[in-house]
């Protein structure tokens, strides 16, 4: 069995058209589900994924142990509107995988420096982000409840779809 691996999942909503589409009127209890397949793109390594690659249905590929991290962004990468995971619900084969826990981890990112172009400066900032270990094969029905929130942080939805994970062995 190969070493333990770690599967990154980046999530990238379109959170404006899902704004329009589906409206503002909902609640964490009763979030919509976003059913339109060109909303919500998944991407992830193309040696982790089986299909479906930077759409809404990723499959990925995992072994028993693995890691797997989820993070999300907006395709406007946050500036104009934030998608913020806040609820992981397994429909099927919920014991597959360790219950997924998010996750804060202070870390230095490079950042352009206008007066230094080809030197970038850091900054410490928190990431974020959704963490769950494989435990044995099978596959992984679940639901990823997110908010979306404008630029000031004002919630203007809850939402939800349904992806898979396919664990080989």
């Amino acid at each position: 069995m190969p070493n333990q691996e770690i599967i990154d999942v980046l999530i990238a909503i379109d959170a404006e058209t899902i704004l329009q589409t589906y409206g503002t009127n909902n609640t964490p209890n009763a979030p919509v589900q976003v059913t339109a397949t060109n909303l919500i793109y998944m991407i992830t390594k193309q040696k982790d994924a089986l299909s479906g690659n930077a759409g809404n249905e990723l499959q990925i590929a995992a072994q028993t142990m693995d890691v797997i991290r989820w993070r999300e962004t907006s395709l406007s990468m946050d500036a104009a509107y934030t998608g913020i995971l806040y609820e992981f619900e397994a429909t099927a084969g919920g014991d597959l995988i360790s219950p997924p826990i998010p996750l804060v981890a202070e870390v230095q990112v490079p950042l352009p420096d206008p007066s230094n172009p080809t030197v970038p400066k850091t900054q410490k900032i928190e990431s974020y982000f959704w963490n769950s270990t494989v435990l044995k094969p099978g596959d992984v029905t679940y639901h990823f409840k997110f908010i979306v929130c404008d630029r000031t942080g004002a919630i203007q939805g809850y939402f939800w779809w349904d992806p898979f994970i396919h664990i080989t062995d």
